[in-house]
């Protein structure tokens, strides 16, 4: 039975629906200064099973034809206005790196975008859609 209108409900850690009922509860995003910092700075013990580019000049792959191995931390990034090549060529830990050698996969989500650029917002949300399979998969084979 739901809670009338107006009733006030309990807050609860933002883990508890995925861990009790086994939802998807959205996703964290969080800012860095540069592009190494996301790595070092990783939430995580151990850091992210798993990394992900994604760039206009990343491989092109339908989404049914991605692999991902089984994670339990991806981490999915996104570049500002230049992009991850820029990114990491401002990274003073980073300078002279391929950007491809930074991340485990690098991508392109969002192929024949029609424009230049497109917003950070929608490149979420269009991503979210194309690695809504792989990483069902991936989590099936995490949890077998």
């Amino acid at each position: 039975m739901l809670p009338s209108a107006g009733t006030p409900l309990p807050i609860v850690p933002f883990s508890k629906p995925r861990e009790e009922a086994g939802m998807y509860w959205g996703y964290r995003v969080r800012y860095a200064s540069n592009i190494s910092s996301v790595f070092k700075h990783c939430p995580f013990k151990g850091g992210y099973d798993h990394s992900i580019g994604t760039s206009e000049h990343g491989l092109k792959r339908s989404s049914s034809e991605l692999s991902l191995p089984p994670f339990k931390h991806l981490l999915i990034a996104f570049g500002g206005l230049a992009g991850l090549e820029e990114g990491v060529e401002e990274d003073s830990s980073l300078k002279g790196t391929n950007v491809r050698k930074v991340f485990d996969s690098y991508l392109n989500t969002c192929p024949d975008q029609g424009s230049r650029t497109i917003r950070t917002e929608e490149a979420i949300l269009i991503s979210l859609q194309y690695f809504q399979e792989p990483i069902n998969r991936a989590l099936q084979r995490f949890h077998r």
